[in-house]
């Protein structure tokens, strides 16, 4: 029953260089080239393409501060209530005239939008992941041309969408929560549903041109995009590339010479032919190269921690009858992907993991959110980067970009490529039901097919999800859909399975797809793509949120196959809230603070969790009351995060008698932020890491010592290991007492670390242990805790140190306060990372 996957090559595309004409009609710097103006002509700047409305504003001094201050996400909000028209003037030379065909492309318009050239309407934008190409032959002129493109009130078209689906049915939710501040109706459109606020966002509804815009003319067709597909033999990579073409509706054949050639380390594979092309729509033509390339001189991709990122260039070329020349540039990464969903020991369930190049491997990582709520800021390459090297740093090894944000920038999935950071797609539909009207589902259908092709080059892409937790939503009646169950079922099919899986398998028959995230995977397919449970433990992948229960205790948490999302809550820094606010919003009961957080109870439930294992100070000043707690919030969310990623990597051999177990991947609920407000991630807007991110540089790491208690009070002390290969080893236990440096006891005793497995190395009752110790016979667990360390035979450590602490913090006896006091420190001469004591204190 074994059902699988393969993907063997993967490419990611460099700019394309097209040889026949081509002029850009972005504007970089602001200086007036592009304008910008209301309805009314209240508001008039200078534009920037690619670009959005916030920012042109502010660059315009009209929103005269930061749009994150204080309230400005709510006082900002007419700027998405207002209908806004960029317009531009341009010329075009003699040469392009003379071109057979000319095309206008815009590469994201935000959102909906109707476009005119020379006072002539050439089309119309609804989709802000859809690239729409308008032939302007017969509009554009010699001279001066004028192109007006014309957007609507984000706020006003999902009204209006919903208002007119509303006469037949709703499609639910009417609106979101009244903590997130937001927008109603996003589901209505095709852009960031995220902009309309989330539990961790603000609402900044977008306009604007986001991505380039430029002029094509050529004589017969234009290179769009080439995707392939591999099949592995015993000494052969067979690479079939697939080239598509896109020209004028009216054209019958599209003749030219076609090739491909690969680069390799010491030699190129071309492949080249002659041929005259029928359209398979109109104005679409593709064709197929062979390449038959010998395993020898290839070294296959790895994920991040199991070897190296190797990548090759692939040059396409098509040359057409005119001797114009198109040609795009490709890295190629070659690996094999399976997602493994096949029968365990026990009963009828499914494994769920990944096999990379035959090794199955455990997902480590982070849920990617949008790097800014504005579409244009969100590609920034120096946030990007930032965030992406914070988190192979931190040993992971893949990211979901979640399904509520956006299809993420060419450069995004290059540095994943480079980083060996595998990337969980999701389609982007979240938490919501969707219409399925002809135009809605057209519309995602050449979003699908658009974006596929854009990504499925990208060796980092490891899996393709239809959406993010509309199957549960719609099985447990999150939005009152129970007494028309049928009917919004039929919607889902219609839209994750006829349209998006089909489209995308159309293109792609070698990734895995999973209809939504969380699902039972194949089980979810059998029960007719709406699971009986989605979120059962035993198959497929769960999301896991509870804020009731003690985090840092292990025993509470379920085994799972594969837990895609999980966390807690924290304050970002104080000096982020600082940049963004006054003295007087300084406190939780703050109305700032209040409109800050988004997600319902949620400073009750930090306070809870907090509660549960520390005990927050008395007698502070108000201000130091919040920045204790921003400190304390952040240790609570560090010290969940760690004991239960440390328990799914525990769990990765376990298989309980209820068919449980078999983890193969934890990714913690969310990596980025957003804006400066209390939220799950681990690295803030600022990018600053969170504690979290310190302690997951560790509880990821290849290799890990893994302590914890029973629940009959049972130490024991794992060794977890992701190495293709078995290491000697050497465990240490080290017993300290609250008030010293210096250990009362230590056990030290050798172990081999197997390969890709758990060992259980140490076991003992808790409370003889600590006695041994010499911790006291009467609760010693509040006198002592552990401090572990694997290392090598020669003494060197082969894992991070880790720490256990028997007893909930607050209970602690005999512990006495330290005096501490801190020198002037200072970043060392000539380092950016290396501080040192500059009063030699």
């Amino acid at each position: 029953m074994e059902r699988v996957t393969l993907l063997i090559i993967v490419l990611y595309s460099l700019p394309l260089q097209i040889h026949t004409e081509q002029i850009s009609l972005d504007e970089t710097t602001g200086d007036g080239t592009w304008t910008v103006v209301n309805e009314n002509g209240t508001y008039t700047a200078a534009a920037t393409v690619p670009g959005g409305i916030y920012t042109d504003l502010s660059v315009a001094g009209i929103l005269t501060q930061d749009i994150y201050y204080r309230f400005n996400d709510i006082e900002y909000r007419w700027v998405s209530k207002e209908n806004w028209t960029y317009s531009r003037t341009f010329e075009v030379p003699e040469s392009l005239l003379k071109k057979q065909q000319i095309f206008l492309v815009f590469y994201g318009v935000d959102t909906i939008a109707s476009v005119y050239l020379n006072d002539q309407h050439i089309g119309d934008c609804e989709n802000m992941f859809v690239r729409y190409a308008f032939p302007i032959k017969s509009f554009i002129q010699a001279g001066t041309n004028e192109l007006q493109v014309k957007i609507q009130s984000p706020i006003t078209a999902a009204q209006e969408r919903f208002d007119k689906q509303a006469v037949e049915y709703i499609v639910p939710p009417t609106c979101l929560p009244d903590e997130y501040h937001g927008e109603c109706h996003v589901n209505f459109l095709r852009k960031m549903q995220a902009s309309f606020a989330w539990d961790w966002g603000p609402a900044f509804p977008s306009v604007g041109i986001w991505k380039s815009v430029v002029l094509e003319g050529f004589d017969t067709a234009v290179l769009r995009e080439v995707i392939t597909q591999t099949v592995e033999s015993e000494y052969l990579w067979l690479v079939t590339v697939n080239i598509f073409l896109e020209t004028e509706s009216q054209m019958l054949t599209v003749s030219g010479n076609f090739s491909a050639s690969i680069i390799l380390q010491t030699s190129q594979i071309s492949v080249t032919r002659n041929e005259t092309l029928m359209p398979h729509s109109p104005g679409f033509f593709n064709t197929t190269l062979v390449l038959n390339i010998p395993k020898s001189q290839i070294q296959v991709w790895w994920p991040n921690g199991y070897g190296d990122q190797k990548l090759y260039s692939l040059e396409v070329v098509f040359s057409d009858e005119h001797n114009s020349k198109n040609t795009k540039t490709l890295k190629v990464g070659f690996r094999s992907i399976q997602l493994v969903q096949e029968p365990v020991e026990v009963g009828t369930v499914l494994t769920f993991y990944f096999k990379v190049n035959n090794v199955p491997i455990f997902a480590k990582g982070s849920n990617w959110i949008p790097s800014h709520v504005l579409p244009e800021k969100s590609a920034e390459p120096k946030r990007i980067e930032h965030l992406l090297e914070s988190a192979r740093i931190a040993n992971m090894n893949m990211l979901r970009v979640w399904g509520g944000g956006l299809y993420e920038s060419d450069l995004f999935y290059q540095l994943a490529d480079e980083k060996g950071l595998l990337i969980w797609q999701d389609f982007m539909f979240a938490c919501s039901m969707y219409p399925t009207d002809d135009n809605f589902l057209q519309s995602v259908s050449t979003e699908v097919t658009q974006q596929v092709r854009r990504l499925q080059h990208h060796p980092s892409i490891a899996i393709w999800a239809g959406n993010n937790e509309n199957e549960a939503a719609l099985r447990d009646n999150w939005y009152g859909t129970s007494n028309e169950f049928d009917l919004y079922k039929q919607d889902y099919v219609t839209l994750y399975v006829d349209i998006i899986r089909r489209n995308t398998m159309l293109l792609e028959t070698v990734r895995p797809f999973v209809v939504s995230s969380p699902s039972n995977g194949l089980q979810s397919e059998d029960n007719g793509y709406i699971a009986k449970n989605p979120y059962d433990t035993r198959y497929g992948d769960v999301h896991y949120y509870m804020y009731i229960m003690n985090a840092w205790n292990p025993n509470l948490f379920s085994n799972t196959r594969f837990c895609s999302e999980y966390g807690y809550q924290s304050m970002p820094s104080f000096s982020s809230f600082e940049e963004i606010s006054i003295p007087s919003d300084w406190s939780i009961n703050s109305d700032f603070c209040n409109n800050r957080q988004h997600h319902p109870s949620g400073y009750n439930e930090i306070k809870y969790e907090i509660n549960l294992n520390l005990e927050m100070p008395n007698n502070l000043t108000e201000r130091q009351q919040f920045t204790a707690f921003i400190y304390f919030s952040q240790i609570n969310q560090a010290m969940s995060y760690k004991t239960e990623t440390e328990f799914y990597r525990r769990s990765r051999n376990l298989l309980t008698s209820d068919g449980e177990g078999l983890t193969m991947g934890a990714l913690y609920w969310q990596l980025n932020d957003i804006w400066q407000a209390p939220s799950w991630a681990s690295i803030e807007y600022s990018g600053k890491w969170k504690m979290i991110h310190y302690f997951a540089k560790d509880f990821f790491a290849p290799v890990l010592v893994s302590p914890f208690v029973t629940s009959d009070g049972v130490l024991e002390v794992h060794l977890i290991s992701d190495k293709l290969e078995d290491l000697e080893s050497q465990l240490t236990i080290f017993v300290y007492q609250w008030n010293s440096l210096t250990p009362i006891h230590s056990i030290t005793s050798n172990h081999t670390v197997y390969n890709a497995s758990v060992t259980k190395a140490f076991q003992s009752d808790l409370l003889e242990f600590l006695q041994t110790a010499g911790c006291g016979d009467a609760e010693p667990i509040k006198k002592c805790f552990l401090y572990f360390t694997l290392t090598s035979l020669d003494g060197s450590d082969i894992s991070p140190h880790n720490f256990l602490f028997s007893q909930s913090l607050k209970d602690l006896t005999d512990f006495t306060a330290p005096t501490i006091s801190v020198a002037d420190i200072s970043l060392a001469s000539g380092t950016e990372n290396v501080f040192q004591n500059t009063t030699g204190d």
